[in-house]
């Protein structure tokens, strides 16, 4: 049985909230988030079913992975994100920029995280130290210069 519009667009909006949540995304850079694609609008709900796309593959695009009911029964909680660190912005940032060239099939922070102990031997790149923390951002940084060659 095809989807109604309605029913899509119903569908789209809870994707996009479930996604607002995953991503950890502050309610004005949400706001922002659908004002850029939607020429103004700051609601979900008076967005149209092809502006609902747009921000949806803008979402996926900074590392938002769909997963069925199943997937998310099957697997573990990822890792809450609450850290105002520079370095573990930048840490963050660079793995969902990998993620988005294709590097890094799972952009999910416990992904990060095992990556980040990998490489220091520490469990969470919260408490990383300056020197850790610059390591794995360099690390990261020619792993992206590599992938872009």
């Amino acid at each position: 049985m095809k989807e109604t519009r309605a029913a899509k667009k119903r569908r789209l909006i809870k994707l996009i909230h479930v996604a607002k949540g995953q991503l950890m995304l502050a309610d004005g850079d949400y706001r922002a988030l659908l004002a850029n694609a939607s020429c103004g609008k700051t609601s979900s709900t008076k967005l149209s079913v092809d502006e609902l796309e747009t921000v949806l593959r803008r979402l996926k695009a900074r590392g938002f992975v769909v997963t069925t009911k199943a997937q998310a029964a099957g697997g573990q909680a990822d890792i809450p994100v609450h850290d105002n660190n520079a370095q573990v912005a930048m840490i963050r940032s660079l793995w969902l920029e990998l993620h988005r060239l294709g590097a890094v099939r799972d952009p999910s922070e416990r992904a990060l995280a095992k990556f980040v102990q990998r490489h220091t031997g520490i469990a969470y790149q919260g408490w990383l130290g300056i020197d850790n923390a610059s390591k794995i951002i360099e690390h990261l940084k020619k792993w992206r210069n590599r992938v872009r060659l």
